[in-house]
């Protein structure tokens, strides 16, 4: 019975793990970033110092981590030999088919290119793809903001992984 229960927990952890959006925001006017994934994980880069600091929790334990901080203690320096790996690049199908699992909830961008000529022609490429969620700007103030509120399934995210390299296999 008991491992019933510890097999259904873990099955729902993984749906949970799958279904729940992870969420990318950025917003430079209030120097707001944050990495999260709901109920597990969360990130946030806050400033500190004349830097920043990231500050975060995972299942509900709090951490701090300074990427500047000089670390104080004894480096071992090992001297390993690289081991040679071929890497094959990643296609521009599945790229294509990330791109196409993540969902722009909000994206609005007030830019500045410090070049008239270039922010005129910006300006009618900028207002036809203004939509809904996507609000696009140019300025000739020097001005430069940029919020940005994006979600992607982990699930979604690797079926279209797994669909766009099938499709690829089939194809050749």
């Amino acid at each position: 019975m008991i491992w019933f229960i510890l097999i259904s927990l873990l099955l729902v952890f993984l749906l949970w793990l799958l279904f729940v959006p992870v969420i990318l925001y950025a917003d430079t006017n209030r120097h707001r970033y944050v990495l999260a994934l709901p109920g597990i994980f969360r990130a946030a880069a806050v400033p500190y110092g004349g830097l920043f600091q990231i500050r975060g929790r995972i299942f509900f334990v709090p951490f701090k981590y300074n990427p500047f901080e000089q670390r104080s203690g004894k480096e071992k320096q090992k001297t390993r030999r690289k081991k040679f790996r071929l890497r094959r690049p990643v296609s521009l199908g599945t790229m294509r088919g990330a791109l196409h699992a993540c969902r722009i909830r909000t994206l609005e961008a007030d830019i500045d290119t410090d070049d008239f000529t270039l922010n005129a022609w910006l300006v009618p490429v900028f207002s036809s793809v203004n939509g809904e969620n996507i609000h696009l700007r140019i300025n000739f103030e020097g001005y430069q903001s940029l919020l940005l509120d994006l979600r992607v399934t982990l699930g979604d995210l690797l079926w279209k992984i797994i669909k766009t390299k099938n499709k690829s296999k089939f194809t050749h």
